[in-house]
């Protein structure tokens, strides 16, 4: 008979009083109702997902049984270093992964750490990645369902920051969707044929894999509009980029051509090459054009009235031109201590720094649009513990 939520509660009670003879009083409790992993593992995910004072509680209990555990359970003591390091845990702290302490659940005690990942996943969006890799079809078409958010370009599938060598044979079941977010994963090549799947793709992120080459077969794709491969190891020169097809929608790190200069093309090509080196940041965008060798400022900045962060460092620039400085959404420019300007003609609430060694903000980090799904992901621990009252204990 499974432990009842009463019964799992008085157990975390007992656990939560720092006092050695209640911890082994619950260790026998959980013992007799042959309990003992469901709880840690239940345990282990209401901690791991908790935040303030309750998480300070639910880090005594668990701490007071996997003291115990660890001793009945004669592990070395490197094993015992690897469990008592998952205390450290806090989901608050930025970069939180809890696929790192995992391992060691299912290494030392045998935990399912499947049955963790699902709950992890539903309360924070964590731990995609390992139910990618070793979850079953339904637990990966779920978790996809989940990814699907109303972005800028209509329904989007994010599946960045999954460590993906390939795209999973599930997302094929979203063919429809307007836009497929694969950055930051560990994509070295493209399957062309399951991408044409993708007919109704205005948007392609695939910054920041491991792609040697633009993938093939992106021109079958006629409702594109964007396409970004920056931060792969493609470098595109500065003339074939310009005379490549997709020029147009697509984004990739150039290489610049000795001896030109953007003030050397016209205004529609400069416009075409600016964006390469535009990203967003809260709704605004940042511009770094430092160390570009330029004299002027190019005209075909205009074409990007959202410029809100301009780097203009390092550039033989000789002075900021009145329509520059009227640009409707800026608010700070970088450049060198000689440029001069007139501040009349200045943007109110926009300030030009010059030669104070500043650098682009970055973007912030904002919760994950698709959050909100993760909720509805279909997920349980084998224990239900209530937590009410916990941080007054």
């Amino acid at each position: 008979m499974p432990l009842s939520e009463k019964a799992a509660t008085n157990v975390l009670r007992l656990l939560s009083t720092e006092d050695k003879r209640n911890s082994a009083l619950a260790f026998r409790l959980l013992s007799s109702q042959q309990a003992t992993d469901d709880f840690l593992l239940s345990l282990c995910g209401y901690f791991m997902a908790a935040r303030g004072n309750q998480r300070l509680a639910l880090r005594k209990a668990l701490q007071a049984l996997l003291q115990i555990t660890i001793k009945e359970r004669g592990c070395s003591t490197l094993e015992a270093n690897s469990l008592m390091w998952l205390l450290n845990y806090d989901s608050e702290q930025k970069n939180a992964n809890p696929e790192q302490f995992l391992p060691y659940l299912e290494d030392i005690l045998g935990l399912d750490i499947l049955a963790l990942s699902r709950y992890l996943f539903s309360r924070d969006g964590h731990c995609g990645a390992l139910l990618l890799r070793r979850g079953k079809a339904a637990d990966k078409a779920a978790l996809l369902k989940r990814r699907i958010y109303n972005g800028r370009y209509g329904q989007t599938l994010d599946l960045s920051r999954l460590e993906l060598n390939q795209i999973p044979d599930e997302a094929s079941q979203f063919k429809e969707v307007n836009a497929l977010d694969l950055s930051y994963n560990r994509l070295q090549s493209f399957d062309v044929f399951f991408l044409h799947r993708f007919q109704e793709l205005r948007f392609l992120n695939l910054a920041r894999n491991a792609l040697s080459r633009i993938p093939d077969g992106l021109p079958l794709l006629h409702q594109l509009q964007e396409i970004d491969l920056r931060k792969n190891r493609i470098k595109l020169p500065l003339f074939e980029y310009l005379r490549h097809p997709l020029k147009a929608i697509l984004k990739i790190n150039l290489r610049p051509e000795p001896g030109f200069t953007l003030d050397q093309f016209d205004e529609q090509d400069v416009a075409c090459i600016l964006k390469n080196y535009i990203y967003d940041i809260d709704g605004q965008q940042a511009l770094n054009l430092s160390g570009m060798e330029l004299r002027a400022i190019p005209e075909a900045i205009q074409h990007y009235p959202q410029l809100a962060f301009i780097d203009l460092q390092d550039n033989p620039i000789g002075f900021l031109p009145s329509w520059f400085l009227k640009l409707p959404s800026l608010r700070e420019v970088y450049c060198d201590r000689g440029v001069e300007y007139n501040p009349a003609f200045l943007r109110k609430g926009a300030t030009v720094f010059k030669g104070e060694s500043k650098s682009l903000p970055l973007p912030a980090k904002h919760s994950l649009p698709w959050l909100a799904n993760a909720t509805h992901f279909p997920a349980s621990l084998p224990i239900v513990i209530s937590l009410e009252g916990l941080d007054e204990w």
